[in-house]
């Protein structure tokens, strides 16, 4: 359920503040010290206050039951009549994403966001929430998930599969603001076995926004089995935005270890770079990222130390942290 939930998010901005620069580094380095015993001790039994989890509980699966049964209701609206039950995979997402940093200070936002399902409908429309758009961010800020308030856009999309192999959507939406920003989007995507070690997959995306012009997407990415458990993936990806005339360009390397049934650590180091004004390369980073369920299949926490290098701060090395905190509303196996 983890890996099947897709991340379309309305985000709320919660606020953030500033704290001395002594402080945040001790922190920093705590946190990057303290994250290995963090992930040992998840394997420790813990205590748990039974009645506690039966509330959140119950209160969840009320909330989910709802969140299902609006999506299977507005289908039936739409299809125009109802014929015996079939599975809707409505779901709602609510996050609590922390980071702070050495240069960064401290920053939180409180994430909401979801898809509407339509099966009845079409067996391949479904009704899209997000805010965190990736085309309106630089890659900078999708790669290392720099906590900023950005505004919802809501769409619907088409998907189909080509007997080739390809997997195509198509998005027509609006995005908030004043005036309401008209979008179109397109994405394809194909991968392929080039041997019994290494496959290869390819994705392009582009999109038209009335108010910003025209971008870009280009990734292209080569994976190969280390042990059953865990692989490598090289992923390189060129990014075009019309409105700042810019590419950036990034290459990445990640090991993907699968520790449990809901639970993952990759580690992954990365190249930033841009176009404009001259070509060169504007950030270093490594990472850590641990993922587990920490109840049933739908609270989850993630937790991400990172040591990022960078042009604008001199090339200092700025210690960070992030923790998220999801909650998953659905009712559907």
């Amino acid at each position: 359920m983890i890996e099947e939930l897709a991340g379309y998010e309305l985000t709320l901005w919660s606020g953030a503040c500033r704290h001395s620069q002594a402080h945040l580094i001790f922190i920093s380095v705590l946190t990057l010290l303290v994250a290995p015993l963090a992930v040992m001790a998840a394997e420790s039994d813990v205590p748990e206050d039974p009645s506690t989890w039966e509330w959140l509980e119950g209160r969840r699966d009320d909330v989910s039951r709802n969140v299902t049964g609006l999506g299977r209701a507005i289908d039936d609206w739409l299809a125009g009549e109802a014929v015996g039950e079939q599975e809707n995979e409505t779901y709602l997402r609510v996050g609590f994403n922390q980071l702070v940093g050495s240069f960064d200070g401290y920053h939180s936002k409180l994430k909401i966001g979801g898809s509407l399902d339509l099966p009845r409908l079409s067996e391949r429309w479904k009704l899209i929430l997000e805010s965190d758009v990736d085309e309106l961010n630089s890659l900078n800020e999708n790669r290392l998930e720099n906590t900023r308030s950005s505004v919802a856009a809501g769409s619907f999309r088409y998907e189909h599969t080509a007997e080739s192999g390809w997997n195509f959507s198509h998005d027509v939406g609006l995005r908030a603001g004043l005036p309401v920003d008209a979008f179109y989007r397109v994405r394809a995507e194909h991968g392929v076995e080039l041997n019994d070690l290494w496959a290869v997959g390819f994705r392009q995306s582009g999109w038209y926004y009335h108010s910003r012009g025209w971008g870009s997407d280009t990734r292209l990415y080569f994976s190969r089995e280390l042990t059953p458990n865990s692989y490598l993936r090289l992923e390189s990806e060129l990014n075009y935005r019309k409105e700042y005339d810019t590419f950036e360009f990034g290459q990445f390397a990640t090991i993907h270890q699968t520790l449990g049934a809901m639970e993952t650590l990759s580690y992954q180091v990365g190249v930033l770079g841009l176009s404009h004004p001259n070509t060169r390369i504007d950030d270093y980073y490594v990472e850590a990222r641990y993922r587990t369920a920490i109840y049933e299949d739908w609270l989850i926490l993630e937790a991400a130390p990172q040591v990022v290098v960078s042009r604008d701060e001199n090339w200092r090395p700025q210690p960070r942290f992030i923790l998220n905190l999801e909650l998953l509303f659905f009712d559907f196996d």
